[in-house]
């Protein structure tokens, strides 16, 4: 009996729609990162909770800020691509902590400008420490030129990514109208 034969993947944006309505869910990029996305995430949970008692949603504020401060809520929002209500409650939590501080923008009152108290900092520090730890055992299957090819392709689709969140943002505005 002669062995089965695998039918081969279309190139990327070549398949029809019968190929698409036929297709294995395994065959979409977006899936296969979003599965990767959620394995990192659960593994940085432990991580953090067990090294800094910290929750993923912090740890992301945490080293946004870290990058960023001082800044808006809606400017950490935005770098962080989440919702600023729900944002809001995780920086309450961490000035709480006291992690963060936030302060009047001296430029504009009504603004308040978001940054990392010096507590926040060392949590910072050890956050940066594990984190390296972590990306180089996640990386060190890769020569130094796939993780530079690695690094341009999730930026390019980081960037498409982004492109296609504002086309549907435009379409669910343009719907709600």
């Amino acid at each position: 009996m002669p062995a089965a034969r695998a039918k081969p993947k279309p190139a990327l944006g070549a398949a029809s729609q019968s190929d698409i309505a036929s297709a294995p869910v395994d065959a979409f990029v977006a899936r296969r990162i979003l599965i990767l996305s959620n394995v990192l995430r659960r593994a940085a949970a432990l991580r953090y909770r067990r090294l800094l008692d910290i929750s993923v949603g912090e740890w992301g504020a945490i080293a946004e800020l870290g990058l960023r401060a001082p800044c808006t809520l809606n400017e950490l929002a935005r770098g962080l691509s989440l919702d600023k209500t729900r944002l809001s409650r995780t920086v309450s939590a961490l000035e709480t902590r006291g992690f963060v501080q936030r302060r009047a923008n001296p430029r504009d009152n009504r603004e308040t400008l978001i940054s990392l108290t010096k507590s926040g900092e060392r949590v910072y520090a050890r956050m940066i420490a594990a984190a390296e730890a972590t990306n180089d055992a996640l990386l060190a299957p890769f020569a130094a030129q796939e993780r530079e090819v690695l690094e341009t392709l999730v930026d390019r689709l980081t960037e498409r990514a982004r492109e296609l969140l504002s086309r549907e943002q435009q379409d669910e505005d343009a719907g709600a109208g």
